[in-house]
């Protein structure tokens, strides 16, 4: 039997970027899932890299966290690359 290859998390770096950005915020999982008006569950998973923000609250989350576009967009770049690449090399 081969060895299982990991799949990449597709949200992976969006995820820690995320978390980086609410810890700087000084806001729990908790106190940015109330702001937002979702779950706890969820940011958990956004911050897992398990999937991001949906879009109703994602451009809110950006503003809460003050977190500045044109990084998000370079961070979800990188994740794209990654699964891209996992594709096609197959890692």
């Amino acid at each position: 039997m081969g060895e299982a290859k990991v799949k990449p998390l597709e949200f992976q770096n969006l995820g820690k970027y995320l978390k980086e950005k609410r810890i700087a915020a000084g806001y729990t999982q908790a106190e940015l899932a109330a702001r937002l008006k979702v779950h706890v569950q969820f940011v958990s998973n956004w911050e897992r890299g398990l999937c991001a923000p949906p879009s109703h609250c994602f451009q809110r989350a950006l503003d809460i966290l003050k977190a500045p576009r044109k990084k998000v967009a370079e961070v979800m770049v990188l994740d794209a690359q990654k699964v891209i690449e996992a594709k096609i090399l197959k890692i």
